[in-house]
């Protein structure tokens, strides 16, 4: 273990040992292969949080993880220092969304590739990826075959029964969440109800159908992709 630790110290040299040519090609090549995943990343990007700044890191991040396998190439010693320099760096910005942390990894792992002049693995990595991709953003894999929609009415009371008609038409299943009277002596109160609308409807039809036969004081309706337990 001593002989071991000791060829490995005499072996530290922060001076690289690859032609620079070689360098430079590997930072390229990471560079390309990353524009062209965060490319992708734009092109299946859904919901709101999108960042133009997490886009230009995840360039950055390949090139600098390729930069970074270059140095280390098979030198124990340089691996250990650059845990130890990395281990002082506290990185606070949280993940909103956990597919934004797989490209994270994604271009890590490009950089890792073109660092240590796998290109060609790369190139197959990053194809595979970005069909992936592709193919659960256009085929819809993993959406729900129904959305759920919450709503908050106020209605006189005397509407109750109007509205229990119109979510029969329309709704597949639906649960009250709540019901909120509004005076002890007036004649309104507040329902909160969770639903989901049967096949070959849309909440377009539902909403004008509630203002048609219930004439809701007022009227709000949440979309979401919450599952209603039965």
């Amino acid at each position: 273990m001593d002989q071991l630790l000791q060829e490995s110290m005499r072996d530290f040299n922060i001076v690289p040992t690859v032609v620079a040519i070689d360098v430079m090609f590997s930072i390229l090549m990471a560079s390309f292969f990353n524009v062209i995943l965060a490319k992708f990343y734009i092109i299946t990007h859904g919901g709101y949080s999108y960042s133009r700044s997490f886009v230009h890191s995840i360039v950055l991040v390949g090139l600098t993880i390729a930069l970074i396998m270059v140095i280390i190439g098979s030198n124990i010693a340089r691996a250990f220092a650059l845990v130890g320099a990395m281990s002082i760096v506290r990185f606070r910005n949280p993940v909103k969304d956990s597919r934004d942390l797989v490209f994270v990894f994604a271009a890590i792992a490009i950089g890792m590739a073109c660092g240590t002049q796998f290109y060609q693995y790369a190139a197959i990595f990053l194809f595979v990826f970005c069909l992936l991709l592709v193919s659960f953003k256009y085929f819809g894999f993993g959406d729900l075959a129904h959305l759920s929609y919450v709503v908050k009415l106020r209605i006189k009371k005397d509407k109750r029964a109007s509205l229990n008609k119109v979510l029969k038409k329309y709704a597949a299943q639906h649960a009250i969440i709540a019901i909120e009277k509004m005076h002890e002596d007036d004649a309104e109160e507040s329902i909160i109800f969770e639903f989901e609308l049967k096949r070959k409807l849309t909440y377009d039809n539902f909403l004008d159908e509630i203002e048609e036969e219930v004439s809701p004081l007022s009227l709000s309706l949440l979309v979401g992709e919450g599952n209603i337990s039965a």
